[in-house]
């Protein structure tokens, strides 16, 4: 499809961090080490955002890709790597909250 490319276009365009996923998996798992961490969504957005900073991203735009990048991130360094970058993330933000 050769031509101009334009805003419209760019809109439908769907590519997915695998690591945001993986993230979101995660997260119950590492705020119950922070029993007394604020959980109001800004909080919550920052630790998210902190911890994604940290991790290097895995973008698909497919579903194949999608599995395949998930296969790949089943690897157990990578969740080690995860629950670094969110334990850093929460402890961070846990000292000093944002709170809404």
């Amino acid at each position: 499809m050769a031509g101009k490319l334009t805003s419209d276009m760019l809109k439908d365009l769907t590519v997915t961090n695998v690591m945001e996923m993986v993230v979101d998996e995660q997260f119950p798992i590492v705020m119950q080490k922070f029993p007394g961490a604020c959980c109001c969504t800004q909080c919550l957005s920052d630790i998210k955002a902190l911890a994604l900073n940290n991790l290097k991203p895995h973008y698909v735009s497919s579903d194949r890709g999608n599995l395949f990048e998930r296969i790949n991130t089943s690897d157990m360094m990578v969740k080690v790597d995860v629950l670094r970058a969110m334990t850093e993330a929460a402890e961070k933000v846990t000292r000093n909250p944002r709170h809404e």
